[in-house]
């Protein structure tokens, strides 16, 4: 604008210093000098005023930005807050789990060490038991032993002293238990037969090898004739105490006193596989039994200590899954 201006003045300069300008050129002049004055004006103001709103709105939008950007810190400085909150409260809760953890893990330790020590002291008593038992066992079998041993000399004695003569048969059979096996010795009660002549004695029976007593044995308890199975068993076993079948020898002997409902006797030839033989087969079964046994004698207590040992030594097997249904049901 300035140097429009500029050029008009020049030109009218120019004119007046010619002197070929006349009057009418210099109202001409003046007229278009007013008028490029005018434009400049109008060109000033309204660039001016193009400027002043572009400025005001970039100043709102500033403004709005600035704004937007508090609100953002704000949220920010909020968001931050929350977290370290967050983060202690967290803390504080993993600190709690852990304290009660750790009083959990103490209260199971006492209490799983107060059922050792009930497990050994029921272990101990059992063990008592099992020789209080055999020694009195034991002291009726000798005493019947000695009891027959009178009668059959009387029955000798009173033969002889008329003249005649005697048949003894086996009648009756007695139990007679030690520490390590249990033997059914066979005792007999003497039956007399008169006849003129001699005196004759009857001969046990002929011997059978130890596999075919076994196989006999399995065979008896499976006809369900318990007592003889029993006496088979014992036979075979006290012929061969270590042999490969002990154990099952000593399941099915207990097998056979518990179909005859002599659990006592039962739990005895159990608890010899159990100890004898903690790796058989047969022995998750025999503990189940044993915690059978117990039931039928109505010693509920016994029987859950018992099922809990199956299943915390043999947890895979299936006796496991069934002492889990027995306490079950018990408790």
């Amino acid at each position: 604008m300035k140097r429009i201006r500029n050029m008009a003045v020049a030109g009218c300069a120019l004119l007046l210093l010619n002197q070929c300008a006349t009057q009418d050129e210099v109202r001409d002049l003046n007229y278009q000098i007013r008028a490029v004055n005018q434009k400049v004006d109008e060109v000033r103001s309204s660039t001016v005023d193009q400027m002043q709103k572009r400025q005001a709105s970039s100043v709102s939008r500033i403004d709005a930005l600035q704004n937007d950007v508090m609100q953002l810190q704000a949220k920010m400085d909020e968001s931050e807050h929350q977290g370290q909150q967050s983060g202690e409260q967290f803390k504080e809760s993993i600190e709690g789990m852990k304290i009660a953890i750790d009083q959990s893990l103490a209260t199971n330790e006492r209490r799983l060490k107060q059922l050792e020590e009930k497990l050994n002291r029921l272990e101990i008593n059992i063990e008592k038991m099992t020789q209080t038992r055999v020694r009195e066992a034991e002291i009726r079998a000798r005493e019947a032993a000695r009891r027959a041993e009178d009668a059959r000399r009387k029955t000798v004695v009173a033969a002889e002293a008329g003249g005649g003569f005697i048949r003894l048969t086996p009648e009756t059979r007695k139990k007679q238990v030690d520490s390590s096996k249990k033997i059914e010795a066979a005792v007999t009660q003497p039956s007399i037969e008169s006849q003129a002549g001699s005196r004759v004695m009857t001969t046990p029976a002929q011997s059978v090898s130890g596999g075919d007593l076994f196989s006999q044995g399995v065979a008896l308890y499976n006809s369900k004739e318990y007592s003889k199975a029993y006496k088979t068993f014992e036979q075979y076993l006290s012929q061969n105490p270590r042999g490969d079948q002990s154990a099952g020898t000593l399941f099915y002997m207990g097998e056979s006193l518990y179909a005859r409902g002599e659990y006592d006797l039962a739990i005895l030839d159990y608890q010899k596989v159990i100890s004898n033989h903690a790796k058989h087969k047969r022995t998750p079964t025999a503990l189940l039994k044993q915690g059978m046994s117990f039931e039928k004698l109505t010693d509920h207590e016994t029987a859950k200590i018992i099922y809990k040992k199956l299943i915390s030594e043999y947890p895979d097997s299936a006796e496991a899954t069934t002492a889990e249904q027995q306490l079950t049901r018990l408790q």
